[in-house]
């Protein structure tokens, strides 16, 4: 199993997003501040690790899976965020998104403040190495099988010492 090589990604521009009917999409972002000196405490080098697999699966209201469990493809990124105040916020105004009305975003600069790995199996499976103890949130994406579209996966991971291995599974379960 190849090691993630951990590196801060370089910053991407947000942009405004507009519906096919020309409608303006609502772009909520959280009101606090991002604490740069937090997050960068937090990205700072450790002797941890997290080891999980990306996945998707459907269940029936009562929780039964139906059909098979799809996987994370080879290649995909994973994006790990140190869990600031700041991505505690925006993680709660995510839940009020509302496809095709609103839709909650970072800032550029905050999305500066990553790490990104990769899938490198075909059971999704991802690594992250050199961490230091904290918490984090973690996010990729699932393809659907006909290729066309996919589902966010995600999950917040806690790393209590350094030296701890976590692991973790994103997941999408509807």
């Amino acid at each position: 199993m190849p090691a993630a090589r951990i590196m801060l990604v370089p910053c991407l521009m947000l942009f405004a997003l507009v519906s096919s009917a020309q409608k303006q999409i609502e772009i909520m972002q959280p009101k606090k501040e991002f604490d740069i000196q937090l997050a960068s405490k937090m990205l700072n080098e450790g002797t941890s690790e997290i080891k999980g697999y990306a996945y998707y699966e459907e269940r029936t209201p009562i929780g039964i899976k139906v059909g098979e469990t799809i996987y994370g493809r080879v290649g995909v990124v994973v994006s790990l965020y140190p869990l600031t105040p700041y991505i505690e916020e925006y993680l709660s105004l995510k839940k009020r998104n509302k496809e095709g009305k609103r839709i909650a975003t970072i800032s550029s600069l905050a999305n500066c403040y990553r790490i990104e790995s990769k899938i490198y199996s075909q059971k999704g499976e991802f690594l992250f190495v050199g961490l230091a103890a904290g918490k984090y949130y973690l996010e990729s994406l699932v393809h659907f099988p006909s290729g066309i579209g996919g589902r966010e996966v995600s999950a917040i991971v806690e790393i209590k010492n350094n030296g701890d291995k976590a692991e973790c599974k994103l997941k999408y379960i509807y």
